[in-house]
């Protein structure tokens, strides 16, 4: 794994160029994703609170039937891939910003009307992925009844689990930032077929995948920041770190110069 191409933008400097997108374009890139935050959590809301009442009209065995368990988990799903489809386009309105367009809120609903199900695809693969690598763990720390626990695992059969779930997760993770890439990659071209999509994000990163995941590392105390404003700050970060997303996509494709970064603009405004 190659740590860092001297033919690529350093991760500080794209950063610096994020930052400088987004001056003048705040309005735009805060106000779409405080949208995006509305519909998804209006969504949620509306089909939680259909399923109280739901719940709350059934016997108590009704509650615990498995239909009722199944009728949870779709929600679940549901909601997980409307949220999805909407943040892929808020990426799309980062990308246009990038590319010096004027883009609406409207292109959170971009997804929708291209081919929607190439996103779902490919979420689907990587969770089916991940689900396939971390089964040989679930198997190891599954009880020999069903009345044992975790804590019924004897010391050799435990550390098998450990080994197994640390070994999975990595190689899962790995494979997440191979094709890390996949959602810029489809707005490029929404025509394109999953699989092409996919092949494509693992050419461009390879070489990358420490680079990218340096990026994301790079966020955590913005993070921390969120957490201690409850919440408040991720209108600011979010924007942030996602424009830095697109920044590493471009230079990627070839669409940023390796040369170093200094924004006048970005020192003038004290951003």
């Amino acid at each position: 794994m190659i740590l860092q191409d001297e033919n690529r933008t350093p991760i500080s400097d794209l950063k610096l160029k994020a930052k400088d997108q987004l001056l003048g374009n705040y309005g735009i890139a805060a106000g779409s994703f405080a949208l995006l935050f509305v519909i998804v959590y209006g969504v949620s809301v509306i089909l939680m609170t259909s399923l109280s009442f739901g719940i709350m009209a059934g016997s108590p065995e009704e509650m615990l039937s498995l239909k009722m368990r199944l009728i949870t988990q779709v929600i679940g799903i549901a909601l997980a891939a409307i949220s999805l489809l909407f943040f892929v386009g808020y990426l799309r309105i980062m990308k246009m910003i990038a590319d010096g367009e004027s883009p609406s809120v409207s292109e959170l609903f971009f997804v929708f009307r291209n081919h929607p199900d190439k996103i779902i695809i490919i979420t689907l693969v990587v969770t089916g992925i991940q689900f396939i690598l971390l089964l040989p763990s679930m198997i190891a720390g599954s009880p020999a009844s069903g009345g044992e626990d975790m804590t019924a695992l004897d010391g050799k059969r435990f550390l098998l689990y450990i080994v197994l779930y640390l070994a999975g997760l990595i190689i899962s993770y790995i494979i997440d930032l191979m094709l890390a890439m996949s959602f810029m990659i489809y707005l490029d071209d929404p025509d394109a077929s999953s699989v092409d999509i996919m092949r494509e994000s693992i050419r461009m990163m390879k070489g990358s995948k420490f680079r990218y995941f340096f990026l994301t590392l790079s966020f955590i105390g913005y993070w921390l920041l969120i957490a201690l404003s409850f919440g408040i700050a991720m209108f600011w970060v979010i924007p942030y770190q996602t424009m830095s997303m697109v920044e590493f996509y471009l230079d990627l494709r070839g669409d940023r110069d390796a040369e170093p970064y200094v924004s006048e603009a970005f020192y003038e405004s004290g951003f």
